[in-house]
């Protein structure tokens, strides 16, 4: 994988279209509350964040910038709850009728509101803290998008070795991080991207897909674990536990011996 360097001030556009970008999807979010705007907005800010992440350090520590990219983190944070809520109630309508489904709806429509309603605080928070567009003249003094290229091969390497070690344990936390770090991967290769999206670009998003698809399984699991006193919770704890399961092998089976996800001369 060769690393594509990017002048600071792409860098800084990338950015101040990032901050815009987060900005509308923040007005969006305000109005509605939807699940469609609730994923959208949390969608931009990863991106935020990752650009900020290489951005030159002297804007990094910009008071105004930190304080912008550590309201949307915590902003990212209350949203994700709500875009999880979201992902289980999609499950519920799957089920067949019955007096349990209606109280899994009930249930999860109480609980959405409840952190609709955190979310739409620090929604509001961000919205009042002044969107930190850089100066594209501030970026005279620095020659070249270095730091893009350090973290990007950086990152590789964690991702290629989390990539290894979740073929062999199939560990949670393991995974979580996977997921995190590809996602950043992506975005900074797509930050950076020419012409024709590397092969890797794709490998990337197929791995979020499916361990995005056990971390599904993971939340209903996690939920109906919360509700063992409806009569068909059990049943329910055991079929998700088996489509898992059958997942996780499948995504063991599709990328065990293809070799490192980020070949060796790259890394």
């Amino acid at each position: 994988m060769t690393a594509t360097r990017i002048s600071t001030e792409e860098l800084a556009k990338a950015f101040n279209r990032n901050v815009a970008t987060v900005d509308t999807r923040l007005q969006d979010f305000l109005k509605s509350g939807d699940s469609p705007t609730t994923a959208a907005l949390r969608k931009s800010i990863a991106r935020l964040r990752t650009t900020y992440s290489v951005l030159p350090k002297k804007e990094r520590q910009e008071p105004r910038t930190k304080r912008y990219v550590s309201s949307s983190k915590k902003l990212s944070r209350a949203v994700g709850k709500v875009r999880d809520i979201d992902t289980i109630a999609a499950w519920t309508m799957q089920l067949s009728e019955s007096k349990d489904q209606r109280s899994f709806i009930s249930d999860l429509g109480r609980l959405r509101g409840t952190n609709v309603r955190t979310a739409m605080l620090k929604a509001k928070k961000l919205r009042k803290t002044k969107s930190p567009l850089l100066d594209l003249r501030g970026f005279d003094e620095y020659h070249d998008g270095g730091r893009v290229a350090k973290v990007e091969k950086r990152l590789a390497r964690r991702v290629d070795k989390e990539f290894e070690e979740f073929l062999s344990t199939q560990e949670v936390e393991v995974m979580h991080a996977l997921r995190k770090d590809s996602k950043r991967l992506r975005h900074l290769l797509e930050l950076t991207e020419r012409g024709e999206a590397p092969p890797l670009l794709g490998r990337l998003r197929s791995i979020q897909d499916d361990l995005g698809a056990i971390r599904d399984h993971d939340l209903v699991i996690d939920y109906l674990r919360s509700r063992v006193r409806l009569t068909s919770t059990r049943s329910l704890v055991r079929e998700e536990i088996a489509k898992r399961h059958a997942r996780l092998e499948d995504f063991v089976t599709k990328n065990r011996g293809q070799g490192h996800l980020i070949p060796v001369s790259a890394k």
